[in-house]
């Protein structure tokens, strides 16, 4: 076996035998409320730590390092492993009582924070599956390879390679330390200070302890996942909806941003980051839209309650959160189509959420207007500047390439998705959910994905993982080059 393939196996079964210690999370939760479900977390936790200990044994003594072309295939061969054995212990349960596919599915959606689900009945669902649903949101939010960086210095200079493919955004190498364990680190002491935060408002706003630590999990990791069928519209409380807002918002926010401006503290940071103040600026524009459209449309005829709905569904999309307050898919004319845009747009780069990112719209507004500039002044040297920084031209082609691969596997997948069956809007607004990590979609996948076929669900499940890994990430082992030596 090569170098190359050694160090691979070797870090898929550190990651796999550290990822299997939280299965035991759910074991403790089934005991405490005595539903007899641990049996079948145990049971995954057993296979999943077996299986990782079998890929690093052999190599235990071997330190060979990772290069960045190994980094691709761990972190796309680890999300996908590890969808399919976190889907055994929603496939060995009675409840829910689905198949392998749908089980599969459903662990992708978490895993990948979608949001999307195949089940129905979430009230009465035992609260060690609901506990463990929300436990997947919750650690890919951020990402468990930035974690296993974070935590397992064993890692060494390699943890640069995973973090590089891991992390959301066109400009990958910008670090916040010197030493990228503890950019890691830092990153999730951010991260577990903001799910804190949002567990004591919840309970505050009137959950229950357990539904406030678990709505936690899907809020601030950007991702959409309810232990309710109605989402949050099963609480009936404004309190609550702005709770969601807030930290909605802050999860869509780069994660760097908010570790800088606290260790700092300088609040001036976030006023003067040009891709909040878009984003920020979308989010309000959007909103209004929405509201003065409802109000003429009669949906509702309290101005507050409009825009406060309106705010929540358009933070809700643009972070690809996908919590819902409303079955927005009914609202009148354009709006349901523009929510689903607006999911293509996503959050702030380095932040949990997904979709195309604000700092790409950006780079590539920016773009159109020089070339614009170009057929005005042909001999003018123009620079594309975020700030004062002037952007190299090997980002601002990466941004061009990484658009063009997205619209063009939203094209195919949503035709695949036709010929499995749905109709045009229906596969485009699947397509759109599930690459764009979001959740709800329009139609027959408005609230739940349980009518789509296993054949379509795998093709979503497919656009979850790219979705999630940003496009490149999988698509360049697709390139006989990635292959060669």
């Amino acid at each position: 076996m090569s170098q190359r393939m050694i160090a691979i196996s070797r870090v898929m079964g550190i990651l796999m035998i550290g990822f299997s210690f939280t299965y035991l999370a759910p074991v403790i939760v089934s005991l405490i409320y005595t539903e007899h479900e641990e049996f079948y977390f145990f049971i995954t936790f057993a296979v999943t730590l077996l299986t990782g200990i079998g890929l690093w044994l052999p190599f235990i003594n071997n330190n060979a390092e990772l290069r960045t072309r190994d980094g691709f295939v761990i972190v796309t061969l680890f999300w996908t492993v590890l969808a399919i054995f976190s889907a055994l212990p929603l496939f060995l349960s009675t409840n829910p009582n689905i198949g392998f596919t749908k089980a599969v599915f459903e662990a992708t959606s978490g895993f990948t924070t979608t949001g999307a689900t195949v089940l129905k009945g979430l009230d009465t669902m035992p609260k060690s599956i609901l506990w463990y649903r929300m436990q997947l949101h919750f650690l890919g939010g951020l990402g468990i390879i930035v974690l296993a960086v974070a935590i397992m210095p064993l890692l060494g200079m390699g943890g640069m390679a995973l973090f590089k493919a891991e992390t959301p955004g066109p400009m990958k190498d910008e670090k916040i330390t010197p030493r990228i364990a503890h950019t890691a680190r830092n990153l999730w002491y951010v991260y577990l200070g903001l799910y804190f935060a949002c567990a004591v408002s919840y309970y505050v706003g009137g959950m229950s302890a357990f539904d406030a630590l678990t709505h936690s999990f899907s809020t601030v990791a950007t991702a959409g996942f309810s232990n309710y069928d109605d989402s949050l519209k099963h609480f009936n409380s404004p309190f609550i909806e702005w709770t969601a807002i807030v930290f909605m918002f802050l999860g869509g926010l780069s994660f760097t941003l908010h570790f800088l401006a606290f260790r700092g503290k300088k609040l001036s940071l976030y006023l003067q980051n040009i891709e909040l103040r878009v984003f920020v600026g979308i989010i309000v524009i959007v909103s209004l839209i929405i509201t003065l459209t409802l109000m003429d449309n009669g949906v509702y005829n309290d101005i507050h309650t409009a825009f406060r709905t309106s705010l929540f569904q358009v933070i809700a999309m643009m972070t690809t959160t996908g919590f819902t307050t409303a079955n927005f898919s009914q609202w009148p004319v354009f709006l349901p189509l523009l929510l689903i845009f607006m999911s293509f747009f996503g959050g702030c780069a380095g932040s949990t959420s997904g979709g195309i990112k604000i700092i790409r719209i950006i780079l590539i507004v920016k773009q159109s207007g020089r070339e614009i500039m170009r057929l005005i002044h042909p001999r003018a040297i123009l620079h594309i500047k975020l700030g004062k920084r002037v952007i190299p031209e090997s980002i601002l082609g990466g941004v061009w390439a990484f658009l063009g691969i997205y619209a063009f596997s939203t094209g195919i997948l949503t035709l695949v998705m036709i010929g499995f069956g749905l109709s045009p809007l229906d596969a485009f607004s699947a397509v759109a959910a599930c690459l764009n990590v979001t959740g709800p979609g329009l139609g027959a996948v408005a609230d739940n994905y349980a009518s789509v076929s296993d054949g379509g669900l795998w093709v979503l499940i497919f656009a979850m993982l790219l979705g999630r890994l940003e496009i490149f990430t999988v698509f360049v082992l697709l390139t006989p080059a990635f292959w060669r030596d």
